[in-house]
């Protein structure tokens, strides 16, 4: 499904219900007041202007590429409400922003409709429900900002042309305020997983513990494993064996979805392979009747 931005959808962002804000409604704090702003302006002293306040604002708020920051040609910028994320675009190319896994984009508004291509798409769900914003501009020198309201946050990016190869190819975030917050909530977390080797020898990745929070699921490996030899990962459905997407944190998997079957496979002609059963899914035992035939 494709959906293309026209002009008017500012006018339908400002009628629509504001869902990813209502979701978790928490009001901002109010800014303390310096002493110096309580103060009376001094003789021959100008104080900067509105206009001059929302430069600074806007420049103090806005975050760019740096050298740690990239997977390969995606970069990965660290959200924070209020923050202004700089996409470098080319006539030539078509940047994309990526949200994260399962989450799903209610509005979408640029600055600049006319000069700017702002167009959504999304990766298959059955891999990692991603929704995709794809962008390009149709000449160099341009600079517009793009909305992004989800049902989760909202995104402020600010789009710049400019000539030459040099482009965004892929922007998308991590969030580590919100994955502190999931993981202190530890009476949340399931722990209630079945893991066991089917095929081979004990391997020394066999995994310690497996978690979920509801939404994302946990595979912890041993410490002293390189994560050189740690295997792939496949979810186990009716249809088969499907390659599963998940980030390396040190020792751990993180799988963007709860699974009820999975399975880690290393090598080919005789592969090792242990699999992991989610309990709530398994198959319970019928208790035997006292005094029934057997």
């Amino acid at each position: 499904m494709m959906r293309f931005i026209l002009a008017g959808l500012s006018v339908a962002l400002m009628l629509s219900p504001p869902t990813a804000m209502a979701q978790n409604a928490v009001a901002d704090q109010c800014p303390a007041l310096s002493a110096a702003a309580l103060e009376a302006p001094r003789r021959g002293r100008r104080e900067p202007t509105p206009a001059e306040l929302l430069a600074r604002a806007n420049e103090a708020a806005r975050q760019r590429p740096e050298t740690m920051s990239f997977t390969q040609a995606r970069h990965i910028y660290t959200y924070a409400p209020g923050a202004i994320y700089e996409l470098y675009t080319s006539p030539s190319f078509i940047s994309a922003i990526l949200l994260e896994p399962g989450e799903s984009l209610g509005d979408v508004a640029a600055g600049d409709t006319a000069r700017w291509m702002v167009q959504e798409t999304n990766a298959e769900a059955e891999i990692d429900g991603r929704t995709i914003v794809l962008v390009k501009p149709q000449t160099t020198g341009l600079r517009t900002n793009i909305v992004l309201v989800t049902d989760r946050r909202t995104y402020t990016i600010e789009a710049i042309a400019q000539a030459g190869s040099a482009y965004s190819a892929q922007i998308a975030w991590c969030y580590p305020a919100e994955e502190e917050a999931r993981m202190a909530s530890v009476d949340q977390l399931n722990f209630s997983y079945r893991v066991r080797t089917t095929r081979g020898g004990r391997p020394n990745w066999m995994p310690t513990r497996v978690f979920d929070d509801g939404r994302r699921t946990w595979i912890e490996m041993p410490e002293a494993v390189a994560s050189s030899d740690l295997p792939p990962l496949f979810v186990i459905t009716g249809e088969g064996a499907e390659l599963v997407n998940y980030r390396v944190q040190g020792q751990r998997y993180m799988v963007d979805r709860v699974f009820d079957v999975a399975e880690l496979r290393l090598g080919t002609r005789a592969p090792t392979i242990v699999r992991i059963e989610r309990e709530a899914a398994l198959p319970q035992r019928r208790p035997a009747r006292l005094g029934g035939r057997p």
